[in-house]
């Protein structure tokens, strides 16, 4: 089961989950893992240059399906369990704090949304039998 650390909610649509994913390896020593999930929504809200920003929206929830997720991991080895709340504090206001003003932009949607599409784009071969 996953734990959710913190959940935040941005103005451009952007959502953010904190998902613990952390174990212990080796008596009191921990793998601190944080996986941070940033989803965004696809609307048509994010095509205001299409003739038809819904029908466009709807052809690439098709491609992408209804959200884009953007996925990091944030992680420290070796942290005592009595260090462990101390940390990952750190370790989120550290992203918080490097990241947020990317993620609060008001083209971070849209920027998202091009490079997953430019992915798609990319010519994909299949393997060659070497003799």
């Amino acid at each position: 089961m996953e734990t959710i650390l913190r959940n935040e909610q941005f103005n451009n649509g952007v959502r953010l989950e904190f998902v613990e994913g952390s174990n212990r390896y080796f008596g009191d020593y921990h793998r601190l893992r944080i996986e941070v999930r940033c989803r965004v929504a696809i609307a048509p809200t994010l095509f205001p240059e299409a003739a038809d920003p819904a029908g466009e929206s709807s052809r690439v929830r098709g491609l992408l399906g209804d959200e884009l997720t953007w996925t990091r991991h944030l992680e420290r080895m070796g942290v005592a369990t009595a260090d462990l709340p101390v940390v990952r504090a750190e370790l989120m206001e550290s992203f918080a704090s490097t990241t947020y003003p990317y993620l609060r932009s008001p083209e971070f949607p849209a920027r998202l949304l091009a490079g997953e599409l430019e992915k798609r784009k990319e010519v994909r071969r299949p393997f060659r039998l070497v003799k």
